[in-house]
């Protein structure tokens, strides 16, 4: 392969000096013959033509010597290597593909491999930067994700609904429940005892359906890498699947819990379904007490419920008493994890420490909370643009990654139970303690 783009190469810069005497020659003739004129422009034509496609071979031989051989060249490097054999369309990882995507906004050429992944795509022409960039490959963006979501002990937990079609946004009907008393449960819904042959004496009924619709908002982040990164692709690789997943992770379970729905998800604590229980009388500040876990507790309502927590308060979890008198009650709500890299237990669910908590004493230190009634959509993989220019002066590429997502409780609503006592006591699947 490199012998005949060598070859090739040689045999184009012969005939650009050839003709380049000729037109010299022509040139002090020029005065006397207007044919030759024109002559003289056809060879600058020629010359210039060739000058590109000269460009060509040695992009190609770059890409050669850089990168595992691809299987569909641009159709003028065809005409130009005609005679050489084509290579197999594959793209050696993540890193491989961002090289790729550079050496295309250096002027380089279309890597024949970014128009191999693009056929994949539909609706826009990813080809073309300023229409957009390239899509990360398939396989690559469901990495991130798969990463994202797979790590984080939030997000793994919630309802994801993947969007797709030409659609930007998510509507569905759920039932609007906001009290458990008779005739108003399942929004509406009531029976009757009634004896044999007798007519229903009640009046109908029927549900209530509440609406659930969100639009796709975006998450953007920048990732620079200096063209030492870009020596070695695979190190480029490993970069963004370390850091990029790790901070998507962050920013997408603090959506979870706080997010205030403007333009980004709406979050537990943010939900008019949350529940929050009163601090104690005379409690201390940023304290934890018995008496709030099993009030959380008792207001729970799901059943893959989970604690989430401040890691702060592990010690005062670990040593919670149930006071007696002037005395204590050891009461080992918060049991240790049994084995290394496990879970922590409260009332025998999951605790989680999470850096997303609130810090202490303040609401959502820490939550009780049923993730599966907690809605993620999201559409396609993550995108990616890049650009030379915004770090030109520093020698740093810069690329972008933009996903598209959304997400709120299922739920609408707080739950008045059938029976209370206290017309202050509700259940649901979010519960978490108020400001101390």
């Amino acid at each position: 392969m490199q012998a005949n783009l060598r070859e090739r190469s040689s045999t184009l810069l012969a005939e650009r000096a050839g003709l380049v005497d000729e037109a010299r020659s022509l040139t002090l003739k020029a005065d006397k013959q207007d044919a030759d004129r024109t002559r003289i422009a056809a060879i600058k034509a020629r010359v210039d033509g060739i000058d590109k496609d000269i460009d060509e071979v040695d992009a190609i031989r770059e890409w050669e010597r850089t990168s595992p051989a691809v299987d569909n060249a641009t159709s003028k490097a065809r005409a130009i290597l005609d005679t050489v054999k084509p290579f197999a369309p594959n793209v050696r990882g993540f890193g491989d593909q961002l090289l790729a995507v550079r050496n295309h906004a250096l002027g380089h050429g279309l890597d024949p491999r970014l128009a191999n992944i693009q056929a994949a795509a539909s609706g826009l022409n990813e080809t073309i930067p300023s229409e957009g960039g390239f899509l990360v490959q398939t396989d690559f963006a469901t990495e991130l994700l798969k990463d994202t979501y797979d790590n984080s002990e939030i997000l793994r937990r919630c309802r994801r609904i993947p969007i797709s079609g030409p659609s930007n946004s998510f509507s569905q009907n759920t039932i609007d429940e906001s009290s458990r008393a008779t005739g108003s449960r399942m929004g509406g819904i009531q029976v009757y005892h009634e004896a044999e042959a007798a007519s229903v004496s009640g009046l109908g009924s029927k549900p209530k359906f509440a609406k659930i619709e969100m639009k796709l908002e975006k998450i953007m982040g920048l990732c620079y890498a200096t063209d030492e990164n870009l020596q070695d692709s695979a190190q480029l690789g490993a970069i963004i699947r370390t850091a990029f997943p790790e901070e998507m992770d962050f920013v997408l379970s603090d959506d979870v819990i706080r997010g205030d729905g403007a333009g980004k998800a709406l979050g537990i604590l943010n939900s008019p379904a949350l529940v929050t229980i009163t601090k104690e009388t005379g409690q201390a500040a940023d304290t934890i007490l018995t008496e709030n876990i099993l009030k959380m507790w008792r207001s729970r309502k799901g059943r893959d419920l989970v604690w989430l927590y401040n890691q702060e308060l592990e010690d005062q979890l670990s040593t919670l008493v149930l006071n007696i008198g002037t005395g204590g009650v050891e009461m080992r709500l918060f049991q240790e994890p049994t084995a290394a890299g496990g879970l922590g237990t409260i009332k025998g669910r999951p605790a989680i420490p999470v850096e997303v908590a609130s810090g202490p004493g303040d609401v959502g230190d820490i939550i009780l909370a049923d993730l599966s009634q907690y809605l993620i959509i999201d559409k396609g993989g993550v995108e990616t643009a890049e650009s030379i220019h915004v770090q030109f002066l520093t020698g740093e590429n810069t690329y972008r990654f933009t996903y598209r997502v959304n997400g709120q409780p299922i739920r609408k609503n707080k739950i008045t139970p059938y029976k209370r006592t206290s017309s202050d006591f509700y259940v649901s699947p979010f519960v978490t303690l108020g400001a101390r």
